[in-house]
């Protein structure tokens, strides 16, 4: 029993330490510390809007994907939208700051786009991301839990299907889209089936 605990425990962590040894192996530090400064930023906007709602301090732990916050109370739909946003807008905001004042500052300019495509690829509405938490709470307020489950399971499907064509097409015409292209081959990986409860 007390093995399965610590399994459990030890487990989700392994992920997370093998993305940052491959970040730091093949990434240049400042490039992989400006990775890592978009992620504390992401979930330091999530944390910032419990405590904005009174909800008290959530527990962090890793998931498929990522990390994901646990609340210590329930959330209203309302509040579950807003605190799914404002990860991705704590990426957004200094992400445009520093595209539009770090003209001619070659790493500022890193960052700026460094934060946006962090924030940018939040927002795609994919299941167990900030995007798809977003829309399914929007939808669970207007027209119900049940239906707005199955239309957001199959916009997660759709969703990743446009933009892996998307990336991986910038990625073979311009070497670009990278970053934006191994996320969403890691959410591809981790999607569950859509008749799973996972929103």
């Amino acid at each position: 029993m007390r093995g399965k605990r610590i399994a459990a425990t030890v487990l989700p962590w392994i992920p997370v330490l093998l993305s940052l040894f491959f970040l730091f192996r093949f990434t240049p530090p400042y490039r992989a510390i400006l990775f890592l400064a978009a992620l504390l930023s992401h979930e330091g906007g999530h944390i910032a809007a419990y405590g904005l709602l009174g909800e008290g301090v959530p527990r962090i732990c890793p998931a498929s994907g990522g990390f994901r916050i646990l609340c210590p109370a329930y959330l209203s739909y309302r509040a579950e939208c807003f605190v799914a946003l404002a990860g991705p807008a704590a990426n957004l905001l200094p992400g445009l700051l520093l595209v539009l004042c770090g003209a001619g500052k070659p790493y500022a300019a890193e960052a700026g786009w460094i934060f946006l495509l962090t924030g940018l690829s939040n927002l795609i509405p994919v299941s167990d991301h900030d995007g798809g938490r977003a829309v399914h709470a929007f939808l669970s307020f207007r027209v119900g839990y049940a239906r707005a489950t199955t239309f957001c399971a199959w916009l997660s499907y759709l969703s990743l299907f446009l933009s892996l064509t998307a990336s991986f097409s910038l990625l073979y015409a311009f070497g670009a889209g990278f970053y934006f292209s191994v996320f969403c081959l890691f959410s591809l990986l981790s999607h569950p089936l859509p008749d799973d409860d996972f929103f």
